[in-house]
């Protein structure tokens, strides 16, 4: 197979992402200071607005495909 040959698709539909606003002044935030893994599903997003200097964190959990399909069937 050649390069010409090759098609590539997507593995699952795009999808919007929101950035996070400040809780506070609703400033958008762009990257968090701080990513602390947990463990291989859960991590820890730490914020810090530059606006208003208000820090928080944000945790986030990495589900399976199967899972993601059980969370939306059972919603």
């Amino acid at each position: 197979m050649t390069l010409q040959d090759a098609t590539c698709t997507a593995a699952s539909p795009a999808k919007t992402i929101r950035l996070p606003t400040c809780p506070l002044c609703g400033d958008m935030l762009l990257a968090p200071m701080l990513a602390q893994h947990v463990n291989e599903r859960v991590v820890h997003n730490h914020w810090a607005c530059e606006a208003c200097g208000h820090t928080f964190r944000k945790s986030f959990e990495f589900r399976t495909p199967r899972e993601q399909a059980a969370f939306v069937c059972n919603a």
